[in-house]
């Protein structure tokens, strides 16, 4: 059976950190780990938007190859099968943006590069179960994420749904979140299926 990383993006009040990294709040966590700080340079791919039109993202993490297929949600609250099998990545871009000639590794998949920038992550662990990633980029957006991994996507919304409201505190913004991508092409904009 499939795992599925549901997630659910927030926007993170700056002032709030200092209380959020000493476990300050109101309430405080039940328990709050910091687990790493590191670096992360993302580069996205595509195909005349044919990947992202149906909730595909194919990205190289620090050289790494990588695959979301969103399964449900939206840009805010989603589930995705995540991979890093380059045999599954493939398969998807076969799919979703199919050319003349196989995909391979080695010529990018037959993608574009659509959007390259770094963050800096910080990643905690609460109440022994709730991943909560902080993300600040190099272009000066910052976006957080609450994230589960499970095999029933249902329940582990709800879950986070009640984790972030008993701690609203930090979690509740009045600014909507919106995702690095999205900040990224409102600020240089998103390549046209001309420029791909």
């Amino acid at each position: 059976m499939r795992s599925y990383e549901i997630e659910q993006k927030f926007a993170f009040n700056l002032a709030l950190l200092a209380r959020f990294r000493t476990n300050r709040g109101s309430p405080p966590f039940r328990s709050l780990c910091h687990q790493q700080t590191e670096r992360l340079q993302d580069e996205y791919f595509d195909s005349a938007n044919q990947l992202s039109k149906n909730g595909v993202w194919i990205r190289k993490r620090n050289e790494s190859w990588e695959a979301k297929h969103r399964q449900g949600g939206d840009y805010l609250r989603s589930s995705f099968y995540e991979t890093d099998k380059v045999d599954e990545i493939k398969r998807l871009v076969a799919k979703y943006a199919p050319a003349e000639d196989s995909p391979r590794l080695e010529a990018n998949f037959g993608l574009n590069s659509i959007c390259r920038y770094l963050t800096t992550r910080e990643t905690f662990v609460a109440d022994h179960r709730f991943t909560i990633m902080l993300d600040s980029t190099d272009f000066g957006h910052s976006v957080g994420e609450v994230e589960l991994q499970t095999r029933d996507p249902t329940a582990a919304h709800a879950d986070i749904d009640k984790f972030m409201q008993k701690y609203a505190w930090f979690f509740v913004n009045k600014t909507p979140p919106k995702g690095k991508m999205t900040a990224y092409f409102e600020l240089y904009g998103h390549p046209s299926k001309s420029d791909l």
